[in-house]
């Protein structure tokens, strides 16, 4: 089967970082990171490559039946080809995918964007409900119809602070898909990571804004307690923090400011 991995090498290549690998969350692909991330990593020294888990983006597989643990591996296939251990950055279901590989595998630090914690979707739905109803309910249609189904304004609302045009939100939603109906519901009450007993965990840190509309910052907090990681809140930033024009450079920031103070 073969995965999808955008890469953008380092400009003027510092040996100290280690590469980094980038996991997309549900709905979208490995695309989701060039645009602003990757090429802004890559001006800072570090090897960037961003994969499609199975059956997104250009990669191969099937989708419909996959599973949090394909996922899991997928991530394990593609890391094992970067050589040494990366730097391993996910976002949303990305996130949790992370902490499910980075309790398997040694990393040199992971960063969870906007991630969905270990207990899964549970505080999401309650959290949707009570602040944006609208954005839950389009979620269902987008993940039982497709992203026809959806309005750009509700994507919008649901990914982008007011700093981002609607009109840059129509241009991706053609890139936007389905996820894994097993995976869509395994994440309402995953199984959590098996945290490792003979090693201790690499740095971590959990990166997220308090005007996110799918996670709680109790969210966030339950991430980062769990895997005895750092806690970094943006204030005022939205779930979609890699692309957003007000926070993606904000975001991308913090991470590097504490991947160098990790020495890394």
């Amino acid at each position: 089967m073969q995965l999808e991995v955008l890469h953008v090498p380092a400009i003027q290549a510092d040996p100290a970082h280690p590469p980094i690998l980038f996991v997309h969350g549900s709905y979208c692909g490995a695309w989701i990171w060039a645009e602003k991330f990757m090429p802004y990593f890559a001006s800072r020294g570090f090897s960037c490559h961003a994969m499609s888990l199975r059956g997104h983006g250009g990669s191969e597989g099937d989708l419909a039946w996959a599973s949090v643990s394909d996922y899991i591996d997928d991530v394990a296939t593609v890391a094992a080809d970067l050589g040494g251990m990366p730097i391993v950055i996910g976002h949303s279901m990305g996130g949790l995918i992370v902490q499910h590989y980075l309790a398997r595998q040694p990393v040199a630090a992971a960063v969870l964007l906007a991630s969905v914690p270990p207990s899964g979707l549970g505080s999401s739905a309650m959290h949707m409900s009570m602040f944006s109803p609208d954005v839950l309910w389009q979620l269902g249609l987008l993940q039982s119809l497709g992203p026809a189904a959806v309005t750009p304004e509700i994507i919008h609302r649901a990914f982008f602070t007011d700093e981002t045009p609607t009109e840059a939100v129509r241009q991706l939603m053609p890139k936007l898909q389905g996820e894994s109906q097993r995976v869509s519901a395994d994440l309402l009450c995953p199984d959590q990571p098996s945290l490792p007993t003979d090693r201790p965990l690499a740095p971590t840190l959990v990166l997220g804004g308090d005007a996110d509309a799918f996670l709680p910052t109790s969210a966030f907090r339950e991430t980062a307690t769990f895997l005895r990681g750092e806690m970094h809140i943006l204030h005022g930033a939205p779930h979609g923090l890699m692309l957003d024009d007000a926070w993606w450079q904000p975001s991308a920031d913090a991470i590097i400011d504490w991947l160098i103070e990790k020495g890394l």
